[in-house]
């Protein structure tokens, strides 16, 4: 099995929505980084201003079919691939020191539908 890294640039208020996707499809954790979009030709708002516009970056690094899954649905469900929007793609991973890509989708098979989790214990 092979790792790949999620990595979803959407827009600030998509961000609850691309989050609850990734806990839905078997992401049990991920980093969320603050961003700003600029686009190329800048687009220009009806008061003459360049629009920078709020986005989050959500990365996780997941086996294969779990990134895969992920980006797929957030493009689809989000409508990521209009203007201003956001993308969601993986990338491959070459090395990944310390973690067991293999265990780690086992885990995620045998924990099952996310809502489980949500009555146990912490």
């Amino acid at each position: 099995m092979e790792a790949k890294l999620l990595v979803a640039v959407v827009a600030d208020e998509l961000e609850e929505a691309a989050r609850e996707i990734a806990r839905e499809e078997g992401a049990r954790g991920m980093t969320l980084i603050s961003a700003r979009g600029l686009n190329f030709p800048e687009h220009i708002t009806f008061f003459g201003l360049t629009y920078y516009g709020i986005e989050t970056v959500l990365v996780a690094l997941l086996d294969e079919a779990t990134a895969i899954r992920i980006a797929e649905r957030m493009n689809i469900e989000l409508k990521l691939l209009e203007p201003f929007k956001g993308l969601a793609f993986c990338l491959p991973v070459e090395g990944v020191g310390g973690i067991d890509i293999e265990a780690l989708h086992r885990h995620i098979i045998e924990l099952g539908p996310v809502d489980r989790l949500e009555d146990s214990p912490r």
